[in-house]
C-alpha cells in the first residue's frame, strides 16, 4: 500500500469511525429526548457499548483503514436498531425507517457542496462522473464497483458488492442496510435538474434482493424532473422489509 492509499485509508477511517457514528447517535438522541428523556443517556450509552461488542466480533471485516470504519458505523447502526425496536413496539420495519430517518442528514453538507458546484459547471455529467470515481477510493476494498457511459447522456455507478450489505447479512439483519443505503439519497439530492440539466435515480439495491445497486444520472430538459429512488418506493411497499 503506497503513502496515498494509506492516506485515503486514514480519511476514511476518520470520517466513517468517527465523525459518521457522532452524528448518527446526535440524531438518535434528538429523538430520545422527545420519547424517552428518562432513558436518553441509559439508551445511548448501551448503544455504543454494543456497538463495540460487535465491532469487536466481526473484527475480521476490518483489512483496511476504510472497512474499519465501514466497521465502526456499521456497528453503531445495527446497535441502534437492536436497541431501539422495544420503544417502537417491536415493529423492526417502522425502526429501520426511523433510523434511515436519522442517517439522511449526515454528512449531508459536504455531498450538497460538491454537486450543487458540479451542477454549474459545463460538461457537468462528466464531472459528476469523475467525482463519484475519486469518491469511491474512500470505501472499503470490500466493495466492487462497475462504472458504465452506455450512453453520451448517462452514466452509471453499479456497486456488485457492498461491505455494509454483507456485514448485515452475517447479523440475519439484511433490511438493516437500507440505513446506510438513506445516506446516498443526498448525492441524488444535490443533484439540481433546474441548473444542469441532470437527474438522478437509483433502480436497485443489494439490500433489496438486487444483484446489485444501480445508481444513474441521465440528461433530462424538465427541470422539475426529481430524483427516483427504488429504497423509497420499494422498502414502502414490501411489507417484510428485504426485497
Amino acid at each position: 500500500m503506497n503513502a496515498i492509499d494509506k492516506a485515503i485509508g486514514a480519511e476514511a477511517h476518520w470520517l466513517m469511525g468517527r465523525v459518521m457514528p457522532r452524528r448518527f447517535l446526535g440524531e438518535v438522541r434528538k429523538h430520545l429526548h422527545h420519547v424517552a428523556p428518562d432513558r436518553e443517556d441509559e439508551l445511548i450509552d448501551a448503544i455504543r457499548a454494543r456497538a463495540e461488542e460487535i465491532a469487536d466480533a466481526d473484527e475480521d471485516m476490518a483489512t483496511d483503514g476504510a472497512s474499519k470504519g465501514a466497521l465502526a458505523i456499521g456497528a453503531v447502526v445495527l446497535a441502534a436498531f437492536e436497541k431501539l425496536v422495544p420503544l417502537f413496539d417491536g415493529d423492526e420495519k417502522r425502526t429501520i425507517r426511523y433510523l434511515q430517518h436519522a442517517m439522511s442528514p449526515v454528512l449531508r453538507r459536504p455531498y450538497d457542496m460538491t454537486f450543487s458546484t458540479l451542477n454549474k459547471q459545463d460538461h457537468a455529467l462528466d464531472k459528476i462522473e469523475k467525482t463519484c470515481r475519486v469518491m469511491v477510493k474512500l470505501y472499503p476494498a470490500h466493495f466492487e464497483f462497475d462504472f458504465q457511459r452506455p450512453e453520451p447522456g448517462l452514466f452509471e455507478m453499479n456497486v456488485r458488492r457492498c461491505f455494509w450489505r454483507d456485514f448485515f447479512s452475517r447479523h440475519d439483519a439484511t433490511p438493516v442496510t437500507t440505513v446506510m443505503c438513506a445516506f446516498d439519497v443526498n448525492f441524488m439530492k444535490a443533484i439540481d435538474p433546474a441548473v444542469s440539466g441532470l437527474r438522478a435515480e437509483r433502480t436497485s439495491l443489494l439490500s433489496l434482493g438486487d444483484s446489485e445497486c444501480r445508481f444513474a444520472v441521465l440528461e433530462t430538459d424538465d427541470p422539475l424532473d426529481a430524483y427516483s429512488d427504488a429504497l423509497e418506493t420499494r422498502f414502502v411497499d414490501d411489507k417484510e422489509g428485504n426485497g
